[in-house]
């Protein structure tokens, strides 16, 4: 979102906070437990935050702005300052931007959306709930950002058709807010959603030798994620109530529809290297050469290949939001710096040394959750979390007579469920279409994520003390 569509005072009330926060950082010295760089960092992050929660400047603006103070001020040298623009998962991101393009120019969205008009009619509630259970579904074996690409191309159909504009369309805010919501619940249910439950597992077998299997996994997480889709609708189309979609529409699709009987050429050529992605996707949980970065990146020079002509580099480029991406970049770069100056270790110790290990085992874990919840919202990096909080958890979980599958399980889920705030990659994906606003996901989220926390605090124990694991 540009900053033109924003009120001036409240851009000027995020520039100074941002700058208060960075400036305070740095005249603060460093001690045994942070460092002066460490300061700095999580200084740029509070004021990364108050930039971006306010929409003071435009995100990619934000983001350079950011990366390129970590180097003016000390944090990294430079070229540390930009190791996120260099990542993998970035420019997987970029990639699978390519998918909604190719998928609007088949009818295969219109059959989709046609089938479904036949259960939801003009009702869109119900569509909403159509397209986050389908989302849910696939994410529980694909990750989560393919899976709302995905989705993302068919709710651009509907969208297109009922001629729903960016800012203005309740039917759009909950649609591109629900769509990344119900592709990261789908991705606790088993060990396949996410890359997050494979890199908990992992620690875990580090941690005690031990494993959960697929199987396991499957009992605690998939009735997680069948309570919390249907939750996070309710609040989402209630808060944020859709327009009803016109007949006039539903006509138009349905005619579309009739139309397209004769499967296009083009449309065989798109479907076939979708489900070619998906399905390498899926093997490279297990197959570490189908790395999802180079699938992508493969998949997306196939499209330009001479024969298959899926894309034009036009296409490609003017459907990438650029300011997203250097978000992304940016965050990746935030995330491993934080770590790097000893940031994270800081934020874990005093949460750890809060007294909340003295409290009971429910109550303990509950807060536990909470606040690492709140510190993976404003700053997603998954991993580094999982590996500062995860070995700590299993340890006191042991010392408690729990089993160390709670943990692992539990922060999974957390890492994963980011119902808040639009930033993490999946849900900057329908972030940068321009629906919703901060404050849109912030109010339909408030709920489903005390409700995921209160969920996993007891049904993970109960459950995984019934399986014995």
């Amino acid at each position: 979102m540009e900053s033109t569509s924003v009120p001036m005072p409240k851009r000027i009330i995020g520039i100074a906070l941002a700058a208060v926060c960075i400036g305070v950082s740095y005249f603060l010295p460093g001690s045994e437990a942070l460092s002066h760089e460490g300061i700095v960092a999580l200084g740029l992050l509070v004021g990364l935050v108050c930039l971006w929660v306010t929409a003071a400047l435009p995100l990619g603006v934000i983001a350079l702005l950011i990366t390129v103070l970590l180097a003016l001020l000390g944090v990294v040298p430079t070229n540390e300052a930009f190791a996120g623009f260099a990542s993998g998962p970035l420019f997987f991101i970029i990639a699978v931007f390519s998918l909604p393009v190719i998928m609007l120019k088949t009818k295969w969205g219109v059959r989709l959306i046609n089938q479904l008009l036949k259960w939801t009619g003009s009702d869109s509630k119900k569509m909403v709930l159509g397209f986050m259970i389908a989302t849910t579904l696939v994410s529980t074996v694909m990750s989560d950002v393919p899976t709302t690409v995905l989705f993302l191309g068919f709710a651009l159909t509907i969208l297109k058709a009922a001629d729903a504009k960016p800012g203005s369309s309740n039917l759009g805010k909950c649609l591109m807010i629900g769509i990344p919501v119900a592709a990261v619940t789908g991705g606790i249910a088993t060990p396949a959603g996410s890359s997050f439950n494979v890199v908990a597992m992992n620690i875990l077998t580090q941690a005690t030798g031990g494993t959960i299997s697929f199987l396991d996994w499957a009992i605690v997480g998939l009735p997680v994620a069948i309570v919390m889709t249907p939750i996070s609708w309710f609040f989402i189309t209630t808060l944020i109530k859709p327009e009803p979609i016109a007949d006039s529409c539903l006509q138009g699709i349905r005619d579309e529809a009739a139309a397209s009987k004769t499967i296009a050429p083009y449309d065989i050529k798109a479907i076939t290297i979708i489900v070619l992605l998906v399905a390498l996707w899926i093997i490279g949980n297990w197959v570490p050469i189908f790395n999802a970065t180079l699938v992508a990146l493969i998949g997306l020079a196939v499209m330009f290949m001479p024969g298959m002509n899926l894309l034009t580099w036009k296409e490609f480029q003017d459907s990438v939001p650029w300011g997203i991406v250097l978000m992304c970049g940016t965050i990746m770069t935030m995330g491993g710096v934080v770590q790097a100056t000893g940031g994270a270790k800081f934020l874990a110790d005093a949460i750890m040394g809060s007294g909340v290990t003295g409290l009971g085992f429910f109550a303990c874990i509950a807060i536990l959750f909470a606040l690492i919840y709140l510190l993976h919202t404003v700053c997603p990096v998954g991993v580094a979390i999982l590996g500062i909080f995860l070995p700590i958890m299993i340890a006191l979980c042991g010392d408690m007579g729990y089993s160390a599958a709670v943990p692992t399980i539990g922060l999974a889920v957390i890492v994963a469920g980011n119902y808040l705030m639009p930033v993490n990659p999946t849900v900057m994906l329908t972030f940068g279409e321009g629906y919703y606003t901060f404050g849109d996901m912030f109010k339909t989220g408030l709920v489903p994520a005390v409700a995921l926390i209160v969920l996993i605090t007891f049904w993970v124990p109960f459950i995984v003390g019934v399986l014995g694991i």
